[in-house]
């Protein structure tokens, strides 16, 4: 039956605002403005009057896969021999299956909270007891958004707990907008992970989420938090839950309500003394160091460092884990070892931020190792070389030679098409907070106006049909958002060249390429055409707004 028939004969009906008639079958839904593209995905399951399984769960769901404990890159994990202690006070808590099935291990960063959230979801991977887990990531797209959490949790419930797969299968059948980004994150876990185990023996087993503090969505986050508590207190959660942050305000707000005391199992990674570990730590990796550059080191004495020197790397390395790596891998990485750890102990202080400095004062500092490392600091999500290398128009060879000199902060790929990513997000506090970076401060603001600059530039030069040809799809999707994300920080840009430079660009584009950029970025997998247009409209008013600059929003139909 075609939808512009399905009222006829009818009387009283009354469709008013930006609504759309789906015709699914015997099902009729009305939609108010641009469907989701989760409610869209679910409207083919009436349509079709399939089972969403018949479709792959996995095609429904989505999952992040580079959230899990199976992700590739740069993952660590607890050093052989340490953290014994609090390994042990973990598992603990998890066998003794009591009120307490909430699990919060805190600490500041760089003191080894998602190395301990990897050991134990790797751990209880291999005795069959974990039920999935999330590593929540700043800066790296759907790994920074709570959005994807559940579904990426359910998912793999579906393939650890085989039983629950045909019950999540009928959550989605029988609510096709589940997926929906507006649906509320309690909903989605209930119907999705609490209730297809509700009636499954999972008590002993366990989720891994790691980073709450990493996740964009704070008030989010909170809410989630505040559901597993009540859940908890309530006897509704049919597993434990092992949970990892910072101790930031509105994650500290909901644990630390009295009324969480009864349901949660607090550890402060603080309070335990690191010392050892990484005293451990340090004599291994030295060590091996020292064999491996034995034409060099041979005429070094050992043990390599002394045990005095040992004393002050500690005392340097206070609980910071990241600290220890981070050391380990910019000396193990030079040709002569012995000297880049006698300038760390010559530079006098303490902690991360020095030893950022001097890692970063050994750049080539040239304009394109600017560009480069100020690009990385601010990507939405994390790209290949290749593809940087069409964003900012630098050859793919020189971006590597310019990063060799940071490797031991930021991890270069063995493949141009595997992706470039910091080894931890401290560096990005690090680079983006002047009082911290002083001369290698970078400016979050100006970068994203530039970033937004380099995809309209990349774009511009695509004489293609379909930018999806020539152009990198970063480029396609997430030049709207990064004007927005570069006027409206804290420290907005008042430099009228490099604004007429946007305002002129963006105009530029829209004339001449405006139509064929709609076109495509309606073919972009879950990304709305809806969404793009008030991501531009919003950018657009900014730039209006702020820096006073008119210029035409319609110079073609958007």
């Amino acid at each position: 039956m075609a939808s512009n028939t399905i009222f006829e004969n009818a009387t009283g009906v009354t469709i008013s605002g930006n609504a759309q008639v789906v015709n699914a079958g015997r099902d009729v839904n009305i939609v108010h403005g641009p469907p989701s593209a989760g409610t869209l995905r679910l409207y083919f399951i009436h349509l079709f009057h399939c089972n969403p399984l018949h479709l792959g769960l996995s095609q429904l769901l989505r999952p992040v896969s580079n959230a899990t404990h199976t992700r590739s890159g740069p993952v660590a994990k607890c050093y052989p021999g340490t953290r014994l202690k609090v390994l042990d006070m973990i598992e603990q808590w998890l066998n003794r299956r009591d009120q307490q099935s909430v699990c919060w291990l805190n600490g500041p960063a760089g003191y080894g909270k998602s190395a301990l959230s990897q050991t134990i979801a790797e751990r209880y991977a291999d005795k069959g007891r974990l039920l999935g887990s999330f590593f929540f990531l700043r800066g790296t797209g759907d790994r920074s958004h709570i959005t994807r959490l559940i579904p990426t949790l359910a998912h793999q419930i579906s393939i650890f707990v085989p039983a629950t797969k045909p019950l999540i299968g009928q959550a989605l059948e029988e609510d096709y907008t589940l997926l929906d980004s507006s649906v509320s994150i309690v909903h989605q876990f209930r119907r999705l992970v609490t209730n297809p185990l509700s009636s499954l023996p999972a008590k002993s087993k366990i989720l891994v989420i790691d980073g709450l503090d990493e996740c964009d969505d704070k008030v989010q986050m909170a809410e989630f938090i505040n559901m597993l508590i009540d859940m908890s207190r309530r006897d509704q959660l049919p597993f434990c839950i092992f949970l990892t942050s910072r101790v930031e305000e509105h994650i500290r707000k909901e644990f630390c309500y009295a009324r969480a005391h009864s349901v949660l199992y607090c550890m402060d990674l603080a309070a335990f003394d690191s010392r050892p570990d990484i005293r451990l730590y340090f004599e291994q990796e030295f060590g091996r160091i020292y064999d491996q550059n034995l034409p060099i080191m041979r005429r070094i004495p050992q043990p390599w460092p002394s045990s005095r020197v040992l004393f002050v790397l500690l005392d340097k390395a206070g609980s910071s884990f990241m600290f220890a790596a981070t050391l380990v891998r910019l000396v193990g990485e030079d040709p002569m070892p012995y000297k880049v750890l006698q300038e760390v102990l010559d530079s006098g202080s303490n902690g991360l931020d020095p030893l950022y400095k001097q890692v970063l004062s050994s750049a080539s500092q040239t304009p394109a190792f600017h560009q480069l490392i100020g690009s990385i600091m601010i990507l939405q999500t994390n790209q290949s070389i290749n593809s940087l290398s069409l964003l900012l128009d630098i050859q793919a060879g020189e971006i590597v030679l310019e990063l060799l000199k940071v490797q031991s902060i930021v991890k270069i790929p063995g493949d141009d098409d595997e992706l470039i990513m910091l080894y931890h997000t401290s560096l990005r506090d690090f680079l983006t907070i002047k009082s911290r970076s002083g001369n290698y401060f970078i400016n979050p603001s100006l970068q994203h106006i530039h970033m937004a600059l380099d995809c309209l530039k990349c774009l511009a030069k695509d004489s293609s049909e379909d930018f999806f040809d020539n152009s990198p799809s970063y480029a396609i999707v997430e030049w709207p958002h990064h004007i927005i994300l570069g006027l409206q920080e804290q420290e907005p840009i008042w430099d009228g060249e490099i604004m007429n430079t946007l305002v002129n660009s963006i105009e530029k584009f829209l004339t001449f390429q405006g139509e064929k950029w709609f076109d495509t970025i309606s073919k972009v997998p879950y990304v709305g055409k809806g969404e793009m247009r008030e991501w531009l409209y919003a950018g657009l008013h900014l730039c209006q707004v702020s820096h006073n600059n008119s210029f035409n929003y319609f110079t073609f139909n958007i």
